[in-house]
């Protein structure tokens, strides 16, 4: 309710300006759970599902059909051994009751292929919730990236502004060659551009992520965390994560729901060789007036009651070929079920080990930012007292800014294996 109130003062106070939505990880994936069109689609998708399980228990229940018919006939020679060749009107109404007694099976099969259909839209929405909650995070995390690594490069900016301008009093004092120089200006150069990139880089993460979690477009987002925050999956081994992907994952339940309804179809079509019994009861009403009054007039109506016995156990082979080609095609399903296993646990192994190898990045690069920073402060003294020459300086500089871009790449890399890591586990929350 605060949000909206926000939005509407936003709109009627600075119409001209873009409103700004601050959000933490936590709120983007709730809001994005809340309102991606897509997983709203799904949700609608399961509401269809549910009606397909209500339409395929009508298969048990009686079915009324009403039929009336109105008939003019004209006989311009008005002659005819019969009554029926004679000038005449003639209407029909029938009702007929039809209440299925046996089916073949057919109709147990399609309400449980129904129900597994249901489930199945509810494990693709499943693994829709899975899939955003990777993508919002992944972008989230890559956008905490650009803005560390726009904030390093802008103090490599600085600094080398700062070196640029010693550098022009040593030139024009003619303590050093004009060479330093220029090569801080190539260096000042690559500088800029690099903060170029990674502000473009933030503002394409930040339309990626608006998208996902669909912030209105007059609203401005804006994140808060940081890469530091780090927690383990729960899993704690190889083995525990490959078991819970191989138990939880969307995909392998997916893959057995395709199975069963695979196996749900081989009964429908042994169930066409099946006979089908019904019990029909009909209600007739039928008039028919003479244009010659002489002729009486017929207004009949009778019931009828009947037990109807269908069977086609032959029909050109078509049940024989259907029923092979189903069966070719639950061994499809069930191979392609084995291979999205085997390909589900290569995933969870990598993305593991990647994990494991971020950690050890991540510290070597902790130590690396440590020790170049010590390096830049000793030299930055050092040429300030002219024990040192800019080449020193400048090296400690770019040696410094090196490091600690490492650091934020080995921090983002960190992040990115976890959340891989949980999508191949199956962990959403």
């Amino acid at each position: 309710m605060r949000k909206n109130i926000f939005f509407l003062i936003c709109l009627l106070l600075t119409p001209a300006m873009v409103c700004s939505e601050v959000l933490t990880l936590d709120q983007c994936l709730e809001r994005g759970l809340e309102l991606n069109p897509q997983i709203q689609a799904d949700l609608l998708a399961i509401d269809e599902a549910q009606e397909g399980v209500h339409e395929a228990w009508g298969a048990f229940f009686p079915t009324l059909s009403i039929d009336y018919g109105y008939t003019q006939l004209e006989n311009t020679g008005d002659i005819g051994g019969d009554n029926d060749y004679l000038s005449q009107q003639s209407d029909n109404l029938t009702a007929r009751l039809s209440q299925p007694l046996f089916t073949g099976f057919s109709g147990l099969a399609g309400v449980k292929r129904a129900r597994e259909s249901r489930s199945y839209r509810e494990h693709e929405l499943r693994l829709m919730r899975l899939q955003l909650v990777r993508a919002i995070r992944s972008h989230f995390y890559d956008i905490l990236q650009a803005e560390q690594i726009v904030g390093k490069w802008t103090e490599s900016v600085k600094r080398l502004k700062n070196q640029q301008q010693i550098a022009e009093a040593w030139v024009a004092q003619e303590l050093a060659p004009r060479s330093r120089l220029l090569a801080i200006a190539v260096e000042l150069s690559y500088a800029e551009q690099q903060l170029a990139s990674a502000e473009a880089n933030m503002l394409i993460g930040k339309a990626m992520l608006t998208e996902m979690i669909a912030l209105p477009a007059t609203e401005e987002l804006t994140i808060v965390g940081n890469l530091q925050s780090f927690s383990l999956p729960s899993c704690d081994s190889v083995d525990v994560c490959m078991e819970q992907a191989l138990q939880q994952h969307p995909e392998i339940k997916l893959a057995d729901l395709n199975i069963a309804l695979a196996r749900k179809d081989l009964t429908m079509v042994r169930a066409r060789n099946l006979p089908r019994v019904s019990l029909d009861a009909s209600w007739v009403d039928y008039q028919r007036e003479y244009d010659n009054s002489s002729v009486s007039q017929e207004n009949r109506d009778y019931y009828t009651l009947a037990l109807n016995v269908s069977m086609r156990p032959f029909q050109g082979g078509k049940t024989f070929f259907a029923y092979r080609k189903q069966k070719l095609a639950i061994q499809r399903l069930e191979r392609e079920r084995s291979q999205r296993g085997n390909a589900i646990i290569s995933a969870v192994k990598s993305r593991y080990h990647q994990l494991v190898a971020g950690d050890s990045r991540l510290k070597s690069a902790t130590r690396g930012v440590d020790e170049a920073r010590e390096a830049y402060l000793f030299a930055d003294r050092s040429v300030n007292l002219g024990i040192s020459s800019l080449d020193d300086l400048l090296g400690a500089e770019l040696r410094l800014t090196q490091a600690e871009i490492n650091k934020i790449q080995a921090e983002h890399a960190l992040q990115q294996a976890r959340v891989q890591l949980e999508y191949a586990v199956g962990i959403h929350n």
